[in-house]
């Protein structure tokens, strides 16, 4: 066994936690979180077993029945544990912390828990789990937790998974975790004031270790436990080759011997350097702080964060961890000019170039983890891929084991609205359903001041025009788009927000074909096969069911290729109808992988589609189709004139974003504030008496406003 309160996640990914520690009272606070836990798991609520251990003032643990925070003591150490191999435990008794309770002795399935920081929630699957406890301070303090690494761990055979969380004056932090091994669908939600999020698995257990099974390539396929059910991080086997990354690594530090390489962090600024002997040496745009990589990771170091991607000081760290993340991702392009700045921040290029981490890409699908978004490696947060929740004013939290297959989404999950995007403006957050305009003025909605909308990805908002109901769907279709709306006027009688879904999807291997011309299949370097040798004129034909009529379908092709100018067309097999041509984009290399689509409409039934090869000179190693479906409940509503009292207790922030300078718009606007980033680190403090607050010196990035006098707390982007 192991202390395991500076584990590698403990130590690099939450490095908020150590922030926390600083702000977070020093003494046991009574303000607690309602935890709700919900059973969506396969046994029942007496085989599921809970427990929360963290730090206030020292190393707590917090009984799941009652809430009462309680300092680690070794005298907890009563409950006996398995002996495997003589292994006694850290106490040399083995007895472990009675710490542990059943789900179903917890009232209401409620927990509440008081402020704490480097929290875990632990739920251990027919058996508790055997921690043990050193002490609240002093030398040695805090717990062993299990170590699956050690064979003769009492924990081994007993499956369990965890919430990671910090709640203090600045808010709560909390996320799901995939840094050591998947072991069961956990999904994770989270009200606020005007908040709602959630994150985690959307399918059972059994169907995300049959999609493992079918599309893991061979370095991958033994990352599976199947006797136990659990997927392991690829550094936590033996099986996994240990040098999986090291040609890119290589490659890298051989490229940026002679050049430069220039890449965006976001927050954290612009960064150029180049590598001298081993060591990558960078210095950032502006301010000419130095960064430094004291050598050349193995592949271990740039999977784990560890090693010479965890050593120095805080911008050393800042961009050990932008590396881990980029190789992590294959974000970082070798065939990039020297100089040329490089955007670690574009999604669209993460795990596409063959070696990424097919671990951490498997478990960022978005029919596995909601959004995305989820916890794979020790700095998924880097451009905010992690599964992290964050609200300066949460009220609830919801776990399901289990994960949400089969579950529908709350009444009152949020969507939010932005006026005047062009130039900031104020902000409404609405439930998911029909408003009418008095409904949104009453929510500080100025019907007469709405220029525009911005809806969450995967979400539509329909504007219905009375009496006939004729309006217009607005869909995302990025972050940064603005999307105006010329006809939000005195004819409106209800603004309509729907959830955007994918209601069927199906993959191809582009081997599996009936019948070919032309094509030969080789082995691809993303695992399986792929189809290359296409000439002009070479087609490839694969049987298909689609399920509804006249639908729009996006249909996403995996291919490679050195060249320029090669164009597919999809079509029937035998050429009638053609249902649309796409380029292929010159991607570096026959086994450089991307991903490029379209929008087709196709006819339901089973049917024989077709690629053409209008242009040839690429190779394509699967193609998928999907469907997208939404359903609109259409409510009206009444036009009422909105007056300024509904927004004379209203915080508004403009411009938002912001370069320089962000102004206040309330009456009763006047008195201190404090304004804190993203990690619930203090940036600003000040008296704000109806002048503007100058936050130039501001690194890019989100940040939180918050009225000391009526602690209202309002976010704002940092261009």
């Amino acid at each position: 066994m192991k202390i395991n309160f500076l584990s590698i996640k403990d130590r690099l990914v939450k490095h908020y936690i150590f922030i926390m520690l600083i702000l977070t009272h020093s003494s046991i606070i009574s303000q607690t979180l309602p935890y709700q836990i919900e059973n969506n798991s396969n046994l029942p609520d007496d085989q599921l077993y809970i427990a929360i251990v963290g730090i206030t003032d020292g190393h707590v643990w917090v009984d799941p029945v009652t809430g009462h925070v309680n300092q680690m003591s070794v005298s907890d150490n009563t409950v006996p544990g398995p002996v495997i191999d003589g292994n006694m435990g850290p106490g040399n008794s083995g007895l472990y912390a009675n710490c542990f309770r059943k789900l179903s002795d917890i009232p209401n399935k409620t927990i509440n828990i008081a402020k704490i920081a480097g929290c875990r929630i632990l739920i251990s699957f027919g058996s508790q789990l055997y921690l043990y406890f050193f002490g609240h301070s002093g030398s040695p303090s805090g717990y062993a937790a299990p170590n699956l690494s050690n064979p003769t761990d009492p924990n081994q055979g007993i499956k369990y998974e965890l919430i990671e969380l910090t709640f203090n004056d600045f808010g709560l932090w909390c996320n799901t975790s995939r840094v050591d091994s998947y072991q069961y669908p956990i999904g994770l939600e989270v009200w606020g004031d005007s908040f709602y999020k959630r994150v985690g698995e959307l399918k059972t257990h059994e169907q995300i270790l049959s999609e493992w099974q079918s599309t893991a390539p061979s370095e991958f396929q033994s990352l599976l436990d199947s006797s136990e059910g659990i997927i392991h991080f690829p550094t936590k086997t033996t099986t996994f080759p240990i040098s999986f990354f090291q040609s890119y690594i290589d490659a890298i530090w051989n490229k940026f011997r002679s050049d430069v390489l220039v890449f965006n962090s976001g927050q954290a600024g612009i960064w150029r350097g180049s590598v001298s002997g081993n060591e990558f040496i960078f210095t950032r745009d502006g301010d000419g702080q130095v960064a430094r990589i004291p050598g050349k990771p193995t592949t271990i170091e740039a999977m784990e964060g560890s090693g010479v991607l965890a050593s120095g000081a805080q911008w050393d760290l800042v961009v050990q961890a932008q590396f881990v993340a980029a190789i992590t991702r294959h974000a970082i392009d070798l065939n990039s000019l020297s100089g040329s700045l490089q955007d670690f921040g574009d999604t669209s290029r993460y795990y596409q170039t063959w070696p990424y981490n097919w671990y951490s890409k498997f478990f960022h699908r978005p029919d596995i983890s909601e959004d995305s978004q989820t916890y794979t490696f020790a700095y998924d947060d880097v451009f905010d891929q992690s599964a992290t929740v964050h609200t300066p004013n949460p009220n609830s939290i919801k776990i399901t084991i289990g994960g949400f297959s089969g579950t529908t989404l709350p009444d009152n999950r949020m969507v939010r609205l932005f006026q005047h995007c062009d130039y900031g403006g104020y902000s409404a957050s609405l439930s998911i359903g029909s408003y009418t305009l008095d409904q949104l003025q009453a929510l500080g909605v100025s019907d007469n001041d709405i220029s525009s909308v911005q809806v969450k990805e995967g979400y539509q908002i329909r504007l219905y025009e009375h009496p006939d109901f004729t309006g217009t769907t607005l869909t995302k279709t990025s972050d940064d788009n603005c999307l105006v709306n010329d006809g939000f006027n005195d004819k409106v009688s209800a603004v309509v927000v729907s959830e955007v879904t994918s209601s069927w999807s199906t993959l191809i291997e582009a081997e599996n074909t009936l019948t070919q011309s032309g094509t030969q299949t080789e082995s691809c370097s993303e695992g399986g096969l792929n189809v290359g040798w296409i000439d002009a004129n070479d087609w490839l034909v694969w049987d298909v069911n689609i399920p509804d009529n006249g639908s729009s379908y996006l249909i996403e092709y995996r291919v490679a290729t050195p060249n320029t100018g090669g164009v597919l067309q999809l079509e029937k097999a035998g050429g009638v109808p053609a249902y649309g041509t796409l380029g292929i984009p010159n991607t570096g290399g026959w086994q450089n992988w991307t991903t490029v689509q379209h929008t087709v409409n196709l006819n339901a039934g089973a049917q024989q589609i077709a690629i053409k090869a209008l242009t040839g000179g690429w190779n394509i190693n699967w193609l998928k189709i999907t469907t997208i479906d939404s359903s609109i409940n259409i409510q009206t509503g009444k036009i009422v004139r909105n007056t300024d009292e509904n927004l004379l207790n209203e915080i508004i922030l403009f411009p938002n974003p912001t370069s320089d300078f962000l102004k206040i718009k309330n009456p009763k606007a006047s008195g201190p504030y404090i304004i804190f980033d993203s990690k619930g680190q203090v940036v600003l403090k000040g008296d704000f008496n109806d002048n503007a607050i100058n936050i130039s010196a501001l690194n890019k990035g989100v940040y939180f406003y918050k009225d000391l006098k009526t602690g209202k707390t309002k976010r704002f982007i940092k261009n």
